[in-house]
């Protein structure tokens, strides 16, 4: 009774209406907030990425504002100089003109590890660079090498004589500076230092030439592409087994090549298979090149004997195409080619003409004749 006095109690007020309004006003304002959220976050994302293209606007203008002022300057570099002498110049700095009354001192420094074209072009662009030059190369010791580029193939002195003996080179300076100087090029009277013009770090350096090129004593080298001392170091090192096996056919001992015995028999066995792999490629090739001349003189033969064939059936059907029946009886009833003593000059005309008519040969009669006889 009072559980259904309280019911009718609740139903009979506005409490039940009043809570299922208020959450329905929830549920609205819940909506709403979830809109103002989305609508926010939409404004914010819409206001980034409005920025960000601001941004690379910006950039890319103050990308072309650099550029262009790079090649006024560059203009105005090349308009101090001749132009001759501009494609020694690097980017973005100034270039002294050369000296008249003496000698051009150059100086060039390198590891120059396993001397190739590459290091004796970059010398004749140095020597050939004007008219009277004095090249001076700087070699660093292979303490500082080993320290700061890595291990060498050849020793420091091996280097040294390398350089001594290239006809470009005119003096050489053994233990060189790693990082060059305006001092030391004072020192031993160097006009331009030789490189080419890509930056060179070390050290924490950015560029260890940036002070000669801020002095205008810098000279811009070509290099050539598609040789190093890394590319050869790297096509020894790719094709190392077949190194291997040149030096052992040479008479090379496994202690002198540091080789273990389990590779020195991995190569003979890799070698044998390549020898017998080779041979019977040329077997092959051999047999191939047999059977395809035997195969085209029977082809030959055989055409040539249709031919014959062809030539000879041809000349039978032009015979039988010029005679006519008249031609055949003539031939074979007239006693032609018959000797006086055959069985045919005996027979009359008449019967020759009658055996004619029935189909009957003489010549194939007297053949029979001949046979029983």
């Amino acid at each position: 009774l009072t559980r259904t006095l309280s019911v009718n109690s609740l139903i009979s007020t506005d409490s039940f209406s009043k809570l299922f309004n208020k959450n329905k006003n929830k549920n609205k304002r819940s909506r709403f907030e979830d809109s103002d959220l989305d609508d926010s976050e939409t404004l914010t994302n819409e206001s980034l990425t409005s920025h960000s293209i601001k941004r690379q606007k910006l950039e890319e203008i103050e990308k072309n504002e650099k550029e262009k002022l790079f090649l006024e300057n560059e203009k105005k570099l090349d308009a101090e100089i001749p132009a001759e002498y501009r494609k020694f110049r690097p980017k973005g700095f100034s270039f002294n003109l050369p000296p008249k009354d003496r000698p051009i001192r150059i100086y060039a420094d390198g590891v120059f590890d396993l001397f190739h074209v590459g290091h004796m072009r970059q010398l004749e662009q140095c020597k050939k660079s004007f008219p009277n030059v004095e090249l001076v190369v700087g070699i660093p010791s292979d303490a500082v090498t080993h320290k700061l580029k890595g291990l060498t193939v050849l020793t420091d002195k091996q280097r040294y004589e390398s350089l001594r003996h290239c006809k470009w080179v005119d003096e050489v300076i053994e233990d060189a500076p790693w990082i060059l100087t305006l001092e030391f090029l004072k020192k031993h009277k160097i006009d331009y230092c030789a490189h080419d013009d890509l930056p060179y770090a070390a050290n924490g350096i950015g560029d260890i030439y940036q002070p000669m090129k801020k002095a205008g004593m810098f000279l811009a080298t070509q290099r050539t592409e598609g040789i190093s001392t890394s590319d050869i170091i790297t096509k020894i090192i790719r094709d190392y087994d077949k190194y291997l096996m040149r030096n052992f056919a040479r008479g090379a001992t496994r202690k002198e090549l540091n080789v273990s015995w389990l590779k020195k028999n991995e190569l003979d066995l890799k070698k044998q298979i390549n020898d017998f792999r080779s041979y019977w490629k040329k077997t092959n090739m051999t047999l191939n090149n047999a059977s395809r001349d035997l195969y085209f003189e029977v082809r030959e033969m055989l055409r040539g004997q249709q031919r014959k064939r062809g030539k000879l059936r041809s000349l039978a059907d032009e015979k039988k195409k010029l005679q006519t029946p008249a031609d055949k009886f003539a031939s074979r009833y007239n006693g032609n080619g018959l000797g006086a003593a055959t069985p045919m000059n005996k027979r009359s005309i008449i019967d020759n003409f009658k055996g004619w008519v029935s189909g009957v040969d003489s010549h194939s009669e007297l053949d029979s004749n001949n046979e029983d006889e």
